[in-house]
């Protein structure tokens, strides 16, 4: 189910990239015609059938000054289509710029509007959510086929909804243009009233009022025309089902602490908030019994349960008796599970995922992967390689190490420098004179996964350099940064790029509230209270999410979407360590492909 997920997210993204089915009116007596058996022709037929791997490998092989220019303009085309797919914006762009504007609709088949739109996309895919909400307004304007224009109104909704709320509210101060003001205005009410459904939707109407001509009023984007009805049919009565006792009590509490921060942070701003019942879930060994009293007690919603087993007994189920939203997934590779339980968690595997993406998104083709042993290790490993090889990656060795602060032998067998040794003794044992040796590492290698805790992570970077290897990219998963600022102790990580949370690697009012408050969550269990933050602001909306294929919400934890079997899947930033500093370097990078007009689920 991983390998169909990953490929089907390239086949959304790839149609996506396509804009529009409809030939162009400006066709010229010069264009390609679609029967040509030239290479470039070639390239497209992969493209078409997802084949971006060999079609990559394909146009690097294209001799460009060989090319008349009209088939310069195809390849420049395809380059960029090519590289929509793959991820990269910045390529994307790149290709684009390199014609003159308007020279794209010389090729055969290719509607006005397409460049536009790959531009569009080209843009939000580099992290230029603004510059790509504002390319798609300008196209608004132009579009007569009602479905591309409503497809276009939602991503450029989509967009703005994953930018900056600072970089929103400088230009809103600044425009005076009422079409984009009117966006920037309606994205800075929603991300900054996301926790109070009912200030939400009193700030909407307000919005509607002042810009009654406005095209997102007239067509309210994301389902916020459904936002009334959720604010009329939220839940009165909640239970907080988490373990408070026993082994996970520190998780479950941490959870508790993080949900009634955001529960009291809404309530001191007038929200009406639900009456919450907290069951302890470590104090009953049936949890289908505890769920069923829940019920029984009235309650309306169930928030819990964390415990993997518990959210498993739940997927037997044909169908909850009422929404249910698991802090925890249960089996991920569930073709079917129960209506109304809904899947939300802190899943390692998926950041291994979006690591392997990006991988390929910055052209890498051959790595290495280093592990903890066990379970956690393994499940890492399983989803990294999964991901990395269905994207035509190549996995060229990985290697578990036991934690026990010897990382040199597993390293050196990684990148094969005992191999180069041992080529060595064996020469001087042949020729029996002593020789001038450098040990070497393997050439084949573009870059590390590693999954490692911060203490282990600062062992290894070294580690890779005593090995020749200090030029190698290293990309990791959040697990490598503790969450707190120390130049001392994470100078050795310098270089190192990790996906991680916006409560971690955002500055947030709240966070530093909470710190106040509780102590122990500036800690390993900080993820955790965001994961608590976003379970209330969440559970209002989850038949929004479950329905609409443009909402997301903009969460602690990411930029929360629903996949179509119910698990809540999480967009993530970057960071990279600067002199011991991690500091974010792009934007939620998606688990989902990237809005566009021909979509399905967005970002």
């Amino acid at each position: 189910m991983l390998i169909f997920r990953v490929v089907a997210l390239f086949v959304f993204t790839l149609i996506l990239a396509a804009c529009s089915s409809q030939p162009s009116k400006m066709k010229t007596s010069q264009s390609i015609p679609a029967g040509d058996d030239s290479a470039l022709s070639a390239i497209e037929a992969l493209i078409a059938n997802y084949r971006w791997v060999d079609a990559e490998e394909s146009l690097q092989d294209t001799e460009f000054f060989t090319l008349s220019k009209l088939e310069q303009i195809q390849y420049q085309w395809l380059k960029a289509k090519l590289s929509i797919a793959l991820g990269r914006g910045d390529q994307a762009l790149n290709a684009l710029n390199a014609v003159t504007p308007g020279a794209f609709l010389q090729l055969h088949n290719i509607s006005p509007h397409e460049p536009g739109f790959l531009r569009a996309t080209a843009l939000h895919l580099k992290g230029l959510y603004i510059a790509s909400a504002r390319e798609r307004m300008f196209l608004s304007g132009t579009l007569e086929d009602d479905d591309e224009y409503l497809k276009n109104h939602e991503a450029t909704w989509s967009s703005l909804m994953q930018a900056s709320d600072i970089k929103i509210e400088a230009l809103a101060k600044k425009s005076s243009t009422a079409i984009f003001k009117g966006w920037l205005d309606l994205a800075l009410i929603i991300k900054r009233t996301q926790i109070d459904l009912d200030r939400q939707l009193s700030a909407l109407r307000k919005w509607q009022v002042r810009y009654s001509n406005h095209p997102a009023a007239k067509q309210l984007p994301g389902g916020l025309e459904e936002l009334e009805d959720y604010v009329d049919n939220k839940a009165k009565f909640v239970a907080l089902m988490l373990p408070l006792s026993g082994k996970l009590a520190s998780t479950g509490k941490a959870l508790r602490d993080g949900f009634f921060a955001a529960y009291y942070q809404a309530k001191k701003a007038g929200a009406d908030v639900p009456e919450v019942k907290i069951y302890d879930t470590a104090k009953s060994r049936d949890f289908w019994s505890l769920y069923k009293k829940a019920i029984l007690d009235g309650n309306e919603l169930v928030i819990g349960p964390l415990e993997k087993p518990a959210v498993e007994r739940l997927q037997q189920e044909e169908r909850l008796p009422v929404p249910t939203l698991a802090l925890n997934y249960g089996v991920r590779d569930a073709r079917e599970n129960p209506e109304q339980l809904f899947q939300f968690g802190l899943a390692v595997e998926d950041e291994a995922e979006i690591m392997a993406r990006y991988a390929r998104q910055q052209g890498y083709k051959r790595a290495v992967a280093l592990m903890p042993k066990g379970p956690w290790g393994e499940r890492v490993f399983n989803r990294f390689s999964q991901t990395w090889q269905a994207q035509g990656g190549e996995l060229i060795e990985a290697q578990f190490f036991d934690g026990k602060g010897d990382y040199n032998k597993v390293i050196s067998h990684l990148f094969a420098v005992n191999d180069s040794e041992r080529r060595a003794r064996n020469l001087r044992r042949q020729l029996g004179t002593p020789l001038e040796f450098q040990a070497r590492r393997r050439e084949d290698v573009d870059f590390i996964f590693v999954a490692a805790l911060p203490k282990q992570a600062r062992q290894i970077k070294p580690t890779l350099a005593f090995n020749f290897a200090k030029d190698i990219p290293m990309l990791a998963t959040s697990q490598i940064y503790k969450g707190v600022k120390s130049r001392t102790k994470d100078r050795d990580l310098e270089d190192v790029v990790f996906c991680d949370i916006p409560w971690i690697l955002n500055k947030d009012p709240l966070r530093k509230d909470i710190h106040t408050l509780w102590p122990k969550s500036h800690s390993s269990l900080d993820r955790l209270f965001a994961l608590g933050i976003d379970a209330f602001q969440v559970y209002p909306r989850l038949g929004q999410i479950k329905v609409l294929n443009y909402s997301n919400i903009q969460g602690k934890t990411g930029q929360l979407a629903l996949d179509q079997h119910g698990q809540i899947i999480r967009s993530l930033p970057f960071a990279v360590f600067k002199k011991g500093i991690a500091t974010k370097t792009q934007e939620a990078y998606s688990m989902n492909s990237a809005p566009q007009e021909h979509t399905t689920p967005d970002i």
